[in-house]
């Protein structure tokens, strides 16, 4: 399961690599992997790596969504020390 799991999100995270890429975004572009909380790994992979800019999505939830779900663009927009690019999902 959990390699399943890999795979399909190894397709997804590459998928957008190539969609950025091809909208003429220039520059290094990649596409990784990691297990845990999903903000304390990207917080941590942009600080090993040096990174000068982590651009994500965000839902936009508030209220109770917020707090049952969390925030993980939040969670990094605290706690990163690299400047962060924040574009809403359409829905």
């Amino acid at each position: 399961m959990v390699k399943d799991l890999e795979a399909t999100v190894t397709k997804y995270v590459c998928h957008i690599r190539d969609q950025l890429k091809g909208q003429g975004i220039t520059g290094e572009c990649t596409a990784e992997k990691a297990l845990g909380s999903a903000a304390d790994e990207i917080v941590d992979y942009a600080e090993r790596h040096d990174i000068d800019l982590i651009a994500m999505a965000s839902h936009g939830r508030s209220g109770i969504k917020r707090w049952v779900f969390g925030s993980v663009a939040e969670k990094v927009l605290h706690a990163a020390h690299s400047p962060i690019l924040l574009v809403r999902v359409q829905k």
